[in-house]
């Protein structure tokens, strides 16, 4: 690693400063190390408070990031601080009863004029959002030359774990193929799932964890692990969760059962030189390159999907159906339940024959079948193994062999549809949306103009980047007059879902066979004989997938770079926000620099 040297400017900045600099994109933040906007309301309140009194608070760290030709700011320490000061101004949240007034600001009053900030009421005094507003707030900027750089700050900064969690002392600056797995999976878990590692500090809300119930991104209540009471609030907070997917990933892909202790997840990370199991490391590093990242992400995917279905069919959150009273150590029974689960339906390659017969086998087996042996925070893997090995058995009668072998990358299951549909809500220029194939008007019949939009969409996405990576979805639209309109020439009730109506394509069968796979076939020939990058064209319909949701089918389309610009008709074309825009001829030499 290159020398931890750069230029570091330390500054003063007051807040109304700082508030334009935030309207104008300037700050981002790195998902890597920095998932969650976890104060609650009365933190970010009483951090608030301190500002009005003028009272003393921690420097702001952030580095100067150069991208796409744009200088950002990435925030490395102040998250939560500045996230509180930008939602007060905006009206988000009060200090004892009383909102900021949006009066107080040129850029403030101008974005209550077009209608993007409503002001609440009662409004806290003129001179008090004055006094906030011209706040100098300390600020520290490292211009880094790299990534690596960055992160290895935030790590130094971070490693007396005063403020960071052992686990996310882990992940903080990890670079391994098992811990962006990890990352990945536990975010999909969580439903805080983003496309990009960077991503603008406004966006953040929509796809963060929060306390706030009224609010943007993702009700910590509503996460899976706290929903199900396998985990509380602040266990969540503090990413205990990705020592539970960390854990099952590991089990999943090692030859052997291995045991749950900090300790062993310390040595997955390589976070122990010179012990004597330092190349436990090394072996899951090779265990994920031997199965493919993909597949084992699709993997768990598929048996969470299947958990989780069982569950809400159950009317019943975990703990209620697995126990008849609370008991300790619930993430070992979670963990016990879901490689049982893994065993049967991956590794034996079986189905669920009968919901209904293991929802009532699972209704209170924590009372029966398990052994979970006391041992602190460790777990013993003959325990473990053991456990897994008889919830298997109990379970076995309850599923048949699938037809065939399954393939679960062909499967994109309900739980994925929904996190991206989030992800999407603040990342737009990665998403398209389109309610289907056929036009709406009175003759319903293939929509060429709509399908050559998709392809220049499928053009801009990859043009994003040497690492982009977007979707198309198909059977969703993103304005209600569009699902209005197919609900009137189709009888299909359209269902709400955040932002978007799901439509489904299903009432688009009828003109390809009355089948799914007519449908796709009829898609696929259209893409093979469009103009579309042949790179990308083979990627795109390799990846392909139908998914239900809502009791709908949609198509998702996958877009991965294909590591150089491409062009669709002989013009190139890049995304916007939610639009696809040509790139004029003067402009190519910018959108090449992007895969230089």
């Amino acid at each position: 690693m290159a020398e931890l040297s750069s230029t570091l400017i330390v500054r003063g900045e007051n807040i109304q400063t700082l508030y334009n600099s935030y309207v104008n994109q300037a700050f981002v933040v790195n998902r890597r190390y920095q998932r969650k906007l976890v104060w609650a309301i009365s933190e970010k309140a009483a951090f608030i408070d301190s500002l009005r009194k003028q009272l003393p608070v921690p420097l702001v760290l952030t580095a100067e990031r150069t991208l796409n030709g744009t200088t950002t700011l990435e925030i490395i320490d102040g998250l939560q601080r500045l996230n509180s000061i930008f939602s007060f101004i905006e009206n988000q949240y009060a200090i004892d009863g009383q909102y900021f007034d949006l009066e107080t600001l040129a850029e403030t009053k101008l974005r209550r004029d077009e209608g993007i900030l409503v002001q609440q009421e009662p409004i806290l005094d003129r001179r008090e959002c004055v006094s906030i507003a011209n706040y100098v707030l300390p600020m520290s900027t490292y211009r880094a030359p790299d990534e690596a750089l960055v992160e290895e700050v935030f790590r130094r900064i971070n490693s007396n774990g005063r403020y960071l969690s052992r686990q996310e002392i882990r992940q903080a600056g990890a670079i391994s193929n098992f811990a962006d797995l990890v990352r990945d999976v536990s975010s999909f878990v969580r439903g805080d799932i983003s496309v990009r590692d960077l991503i603008q500090l406004t966006n953040m809300p929509s796809i963060s964890i929060t306390s706030d119930s009224t609010g943007p991104g993702v009700y910590i209540e509503d996460v899976f692990w706290v929903r199900n009471k396998i985990l509380e609030r602040d266990q969540v907070r503090e990413s205990r969760d990705e020592e539970i997917v960390a854990d099952l990933l590991a089990t999943m892909i090692l030859d052997s059962v291995p045991r749950y202790a900090s300790d062993t997840l310390d040595e997955y990370y390589g976070l122990k030189p010179g012990d004597s199991k330092e190349s436990r490391r090394d072996r899951i590093e090779t265990a994920v390159q031997r199965e493919g990242g993909e597949l084992i992400r699709s993997r768990f995917e598929h048996v969470h999907n299947v958990l989780e279905t069982i569950l809400k069919k159950s009317g019943k959150s975990f703990s209620q159906l697995v126990f008849r009273s609370p008991r300790q150590r619930v993430p070992r029974y979670y963990a016990t339940i879901f490689l049982a689960l893994y065993t049967l339906l991956i590794r034996e390659n079986r189905v669920v024959s009968d919901e209904w017969a293991l929802i009532r086998v699972l209704d209170g087996i924590g009372d029966r079948v398990f052994n979970i042996t006391a041992g602190g925070g460790t777990w013993s893997a003959e325990n473990k193994r053991e456990n897994i090995a008889a919830v298997a058995g109990v379970l076995r009668d309850l599923t048949v062999p699938a037809m065939g072998q399954r393939d679960v990358l062909l499967e994109a299951n309900e739980t994925r549809i929904h996190r991206l549909l989030r992800a999407a809500l603040a990342e737009h220029s990665l998403f398209e949306l389109k309610q289907g194939l056929h036009s709406l008007d009175a003759n319903a019949e293939f929509d060429s103009r709509g399908f050559q939009r998709i392809m220049k969409a499928l053009s801009a996405i990859a043009n994003d980047g040497q690492e982009a990576v977007g979707y198309v979805i198909i059977g969703i639209a993103d304005n209600k007059k569009d699902a209005d309109r197919v609900k009137q020439l189709h009888g299909s009730t359209p269902v709400r879902d955040q932002d978007f109506w799901i439509t489904g394509v299903d009432h688009e069968f009828g003109a390809h066979g009355s089948s799914l796979d007519g449908y796709m076939s009829f898609f696929g020939e259209k893409v093979r004989s469009s103009a579309l990058d042949p790179d990308l064209l083979s990627q795109v319909l390799r990846d392909m997938r139908p998914a239900n949701y809502h009791g709908k089918t949609v198509l998702l389309l996958t877009i991965r770079s294909a590591g150089h610009p491409v062009s669709y008709l002989d013009k190139w074309y890049e995304r916007q926000g939610s639009s696809t825009i040509e790139v004029p001829t003067r402009d190519v030499g910018r959108l090449f620099k992007r895969f230089s």
